[in-house]
């Protein structure tokens, strides 16, 4: 695929690690274009830090990743485009670039994400399912959005699956990282599989910070099914509210502690509690209309 100048610099822009991705929207926006961006930084005066050979590499890699994911079919939609998911937009730190693999159909009416444990038992399943089949009037204008983990993350995606919901999930690592069998049949069993990385980029700090940033701001609302140790959960709790996102979390019974990770939200008010899945239609006030 051929890319216009302007999406080549947002590619190269979107792999300079000296800037957080704040950092490269205020830019963008101060500058108007990629390309400007890149202009100013060939200035010593302004950006002494910067050498012109660094910026020269940056150039260079983005030339290779263009040459990697053309031949690996790999996708990539850049936040000028229409496909670009619009939710992302509103989130002062949106990816300047996706690549994903799968038809990218982000922008329905309506986007939900599902998150949980890794180690999601039974009872998790039961909210998971029972979520699904009470959205399930909704497919057709809705997108559900998970992460890769075993857990409830693997529940979300294989019962969105056997209903036929549109699914779609991000990855915390570029598409050159490559897991056992089973493990990438069932990431690729969504509808469209997305990352912000570069395909060679493996695990490093913050990643799941970064992705999960990825998964709440593309959806309208994020739901707890389960969280027995709550740090991942925190994380996506703690971006919703920074994105004002609406957060749930199912109830659990008070002896439950390995699940009190769940109820503490609710109690801290960083979360409503869902007693049952009826009860996420009637707190989002969807219109019937739209079944």
């Amino acid at each position: 695929m051929d890319y216009t100048d302007e999406e080549f610099y947002m590619l190269a822009l979107s792999f300079m690690n000296e800037f957080t991705a704040y950092q490269k929207v205020k830019m963008l926006e101060e500058k108007g274009s990629a390309e400007a961006v890149f202009l100013d930084l060939g200035k010593t005066e302004l950006y002494p830090h910067l050498r012109r050979q660094h910026l020269q590499n940056v150039i260079k890699l983005a030339d290779i990743e263009c040459e990697l994911i053309a031949k690996n079919n790999i996708d990539a939609t850049f936040a000028q485009n229409n496909e670009f998911p619009f939710r992302l937009l509103n989130c002062p730190d949106y990816p300047l670039v996706v690549f994903h693999k799968g038809n990218l159909d982000a922008n329905r009416r309506y986007a939900v994400s599902i998150v949980g444990s890794r180690k999601a038992d039974k009872i998790g399943e039961r909210h998971v399912q029972e979520m699904l089949e009470n959205l399930d009037p909704y497919k057709e204008n809705l997108v559900i959005v998970s992460g890769i983990a075993p857990g409830i993350d693997a529940m979300v995606l294989k019962h969105a699956q056997k209903l036929g919901f549109y699914t779609i999930c991000v990855l915390p690592h570029g598409f050159g990282h490559k897991y056992e069998n089973t493990v990438e049949k069932r990431i690729y069993s969504a509808s469209c599989v997305i990352s912000e990385n570069r395909f060679k980029f493996g695990y490093g700090n913050r990643i799941y910070e970064q992705r999960n940033r990825i998964i709440v701001g593309m959806s309208d609302a994020v739901i707890v099914a389960q969280a027995k140790d709550g740090n991942g959960a925190g994380l996506y709790i703690g971006k919703a509210l920074d994105y004002n996102r609406d957060s749930f979390a199912f109830v659990y019974p008070n002896e439950n502690t390995e699940n009190e990770k769940c109820n503490l939200f609710i109690a801290d008010d960083q979360a409503v509690g869902l007693n049952s899945a009826d009860e996420f239609l009637d707190q989002m006030i969807w219109p019937w209309g739209e079944r």
